[in-house]
């Protein structure tokens, strides 16, 4: 059957495939390096993930007690000491921003490499560092510039909506909240939904870039742009499909956070200072990980034998175009 064709496709069965898959890459043999090694490459594929997003808005009822006040005081002291210290306050600016930059440009890189590190990993049953690093190197480089213009992206348009939310806030703390008007209430609302669909919008395309287009890349040899229109051709056959992809995997999420949580409280936390570990953290939970890269990848390869990580090696040297 043609891949571009409909295809009866469900989003339980690969489940239990994906438990069988992960008994087989970690348990038939057990092989401590081997998990250690395939621990490593999961921790670069996941590299920040545990952190980001817009944040929590907390937002403040009516001060006492002179609190905005002292907090307005605080304010002009802030201004005035920036002010004194102009050239100083740019300079450390500048330097944290660049730092920031350059942090996230190399995170953002090694993450990229860390994908198809983990998913060859996955797919081949081995547990290699060196190999899929330099045999997906160009893949990994288009997926990097991908993700770099995706992380600009969200990072702009977030901050787009977030200076109105905190000038709205400064104003409020200014006047003791008498410019606190329906309207204010109403625009401030607005915009924390539009952080929200926001959020939402760029998850769903990380996840779905991730769990399918790397997969095409990998097996195909094509540019990110590329694997996104091979992608988006399958995914405008089977929409419903993919939509419950995405929510089985919120579900799934939730679930999953619930179990570690509970391990977490029978271990009386132990187990989360074990989690918060770098790297650590990620080799404790690649049980986990390995059911999730493996879940995806089995879902993909239901729409044709062309898609199935597991019945072919990838090639040799990857053709980008």
């Amino acid at each position: 059957m043609d891949a571009l064709q409909p295809r009866q496709i469900s989003v339980l069965e690969p489940v239990g495939a994906a438990i069988e898959k992960t008994k087989e890459i970690l348990f038939r043999p057990f092989d401590l390096g081997k998990w250690f090694t395939l621990g490593f490459c999961a921790w670069l594929a996941m590299l920040g993930e545990n952190g980001g997003g817009f944040g929590n808005f907390n937002f403040p009822g009516r001060p006492h007690d002179g609190s905005s006040a002292n907090f307005r005081h605080e304010l002009n002291n802030l201004k005035e000491g920036v002010l004194n210290n102009l050239p100083i306050v740019l300079m450390v600016g500048i330097t944290v921003i660049v730092l920031i930059l350059v942090l996230a440009f190399v995170f953002i890189w090694l993450k990229s490499r860390g994908q198809f590190m983990f998913l060859h990993g996955v797919a081949r049953n081995v547990a290699e560092v060196a190999n899929p690093w330099n045999r997906y190197a160009r893949s990994a480089n288009s997926l990097f510039l991908f993700n770099i213009m995706l992380w600009l992206m969200s990072s702009v348009l977030g901050l787009i909506l977030m200076a109105p939310l905190v000038f709205i806030f400064f104003m409020c703390v200014k006047t003791d909240f008498e410019v606190l008007t329906a309207m204010g209430v109403i625009g401030a609302v607005f915009l924390i939904l539009g952080l929200i669909c926001l959020g939402v919008v760029f998850a769903v395309v990380k996840i779905l870039t991730k769990d399918f287009v790397v997969p095409i890349m990998y097996l195909q040899g094509c540019t990110v742009t590329e694997g996104w229109k091979r992608f988006w051709n399958l995914c405008k056959l089977h929409k419903s499909n993919f939509v419950l992809f995405v929510l089985f995997l919120f579900v799934v999420g939730i679930v999953i956070g619930l179990l570690i949580l509970l391990v977490m409280l029978m271990t009386c936390c132990c187990a989360a200072c074990i989690f918060a570990i770098p790297y650590i953290g990620t080799v404790a939970l690649l049980p986990v990980l390995v059911w999730r890269r493996a879940y995806s990848a089995l879902f993909l390869a239901q729409l044709g034998p062309e898609f199935d990580v597991f019945a072919q090696a990838g090639p040799a040297v990857v053709p980008i175009e």
